[in-house]
C-alpha cells in the first residue's frame, strides 16, 4: 500500500511539472485583428497573457496597459511539439475572431480557451478558419 502511494505521488509530480511550462512563461503577441475573449471584444494590437499559476487562469494585457481581461482554459495536448510560440484563433469571416489556443514552442502540451455562446452560434451558421499568430514566450 505504502509502495502505491509513493508511486502515485511520483507519477502527480511528474503530471504537474509536464504541465508547468505554460504556467512561468508569459506569451506576448501583436495580434493585426480585434478578437474575441469571452463576451469581450478586444482590439487589435499588442498583447500580453500571464498565467496564474497552475490553475488555467491567465491574465490578458494590452500593450496600453488598459485593456485587461481573465480568461479561463484547459490543458491540450498534441502529438507533436509546437513547432514556435504561437495564439490560435477561430476565425468566422473577418469580423469575428475568438482566441482559442495558446502553444509554446517545443512543447506537446498548451491551452485552450472554451467556446463562447456567440462562437458557438456562429459555428453553427458559418465555417471557421484556423489563424495562428507567432508569439514570443518569456
Amino acid at each position: 500500500m505504502k509502495k502505491q502511494a509513493l508511486t502515485f505521488v511520483g507519477v502527480l509530480s511528474l503530471l504537474l511539472v509536464a504541465g508547468s511550462a505554460f504556467a512561468q512563461q508569459k506569451v506576448q503577441s501583436d495580434v493585426p485583428f480585434s478578437f474575441t475573449i469571452n463576451k469581450t471584444v478586444l482590439p487589435a494590437g499588442a498583447y500580453t497573457i500571464s498565467p496564474i499559476g497552475n490553475s488555467g487562469i491567465a491574465v490578458l494585457k494590452g500593450g496600453d496597459n488598459n485593456t485587461v481581461s481573465m480568461m479561463s482554459s484547459h490543458a491540450v495536448e498534441s502529438l507533436n511539439p509546437a513547432d514556435r510560440t504561437k495564439l490560435v484563433f477561430h476565425c468566422y469571416g473577418r469580423e469575428h475572431c475568438f482566441l482559442y489556443e495558446v502553444w509554446i514552442q517545443g512543447e506537446t502540451r498548451g491551452r485552450q480557451l472554451p467556446s463562447s455562446a456567440v462562437e458557438k452560434e456562429l459555428a453553427a451558421r458559418l465555417r471557421s478558419e484556423k489563424v495562428a499568430i507567432v508569439a514570443e514566450a518569456r
